[in-house]
């Protein structure tokens, strides 16, 4: 934050839909949005995580992946610079032998402020990238922002972390599909899910104290993973992303509709919490009902990662390509 204890920022949350692979197509569909988020004067615009990259669970993601300098960090300087504005999503970056869920947010002149790479893969998403290490923290002229990739949300790090390095506002990129109604998530469960998205944004800002910007898809999702019954072939994003202010009023928020959401938030300090948030084990917020499947999933996507030799040379053809352009 700045020498003064209270400021406000006009904010967007951008809910969009996302296809599957098409990197190009989905970062060109993007621009209408963040310009209508520009034109209602938002400075910090904050995209779903892997907007452009789709939402793949199965080897075929992997063809989405980018160098650490690829097309959506190229897509985000040039339009950060266009429209002189903070902007930010996660792509899928392959470094060496690994694949990545990297967050990156630029600044209004068209520069990197800073990069999160999502900690802990949720179940099968362990199946495709492997967590990375290090704070979720970028320092701006705006502030401390603190970055919480989607289901890191649910996970007591996050709050303890955003507490620990006093961060004056905190991001959301999310990209969470429902399940489908059925025999392992009955239709209560599923509202239930529902609920615990609406809930996570403004949960962290009255725990916490400070401004929260959570931005998840909308649309359809087709998961091209047969065997994962619990969840429909042909699904959606219930979309629900919201703007939430430190003193805990949700100033917007949206249904499942594909749109934009722009309003001010304060970043007061005299708002943030002096207490350590209260957490529950491993977790960030009581009843989190999806916990055993996530972390079963999670060994199992882990241990599969690891052996893949297919992982490992996909990986390295998409980094080296970047390596031999820059010398």
């Amino acid at each position: 934050m700045t020498n003064r204890e209270r400021t406000t920022i006009r904010v967007a949350a951008i809910q969009i839909e996302s296809k599957n692979g098409c990197l190009e197509a989905n970062l060109q569909h993007a621009i209408h949005l963040i310009n209508l988020a520009a034109q209602k004067e938002a400075k910090l615009i904050l995209l779903p995580e892997f907007m452009p990259t789709g939402y793949i669970w199965n080897a075929s993601v992997w063809d989405s992946a980018e160098p650490k300098e690829g097309p959506t960090v190229n897509w985000l300087r040039e339009n950060s610079k266009r429209l002189g504005v903070w902007l930010g999503t996660s792509f899928l970056e392959a470094e060496e032998e690994d694949f990545f869920n990297t967050f990156v947010l630029t600044t209004p002149d068209g520069k990197e402020a800073g990069r999160v790479r999502k900690q802990t893969p949720a179940g099968f998403e362990a199946y495709f990238f492997r967590g990375g290490t290090g704070p979720h923290v970028i320092e701006t002229e705006l502030g401390k922002i603190g970055v919480g990739i989607c289901y890191e949300n649910m996970l007591s790090y996050i709050p303890n972390m955003m507490y620990k390095h006093s961060v004056d506002l905190l991001l959301m990129p999310l990209s969470a599909p429902t399940p489908s109604s059925n025999f392992f998530f009955r239709r209560k469960q599923v509202e239930h899910y529902h609920k615990e998205i609406r809930e996570v944004p403004l949960r962290a800002a009255c725990t916490l104290g400070i401004p929260v910007i959570m931005a998840n898809k909308s649309g359809r999702w087709q998961s091209p993973t047969p065997t994962l019954r619990f969840w429909k072939q042909d699904s959606s994003f219930p979309g629900l992303s919201a703007i939430v202010d430190s003193d805990g009023t949700i100033k917007a928020q949206l249904r499942d509709e594909e749109a934009v959401i722009v309003d001010d938030v304060t970043l007061d300090l005299s708002r943030k919490s002096e207490e350590p948030p209260k957490c529950y084990g491993r977790w960030a917020w009581e009843g989190h009902w999806t916990r055993n499947l996530i972390q079963i999933t999670g060994a199992l996507g882990r241990l599969n990662y690891t052996f893949n030799s297919g992982r490992k040379k996909r990986a390295r053809e998409i980094s080296s390509a970047h390596d031999r352009i820059e010398k």
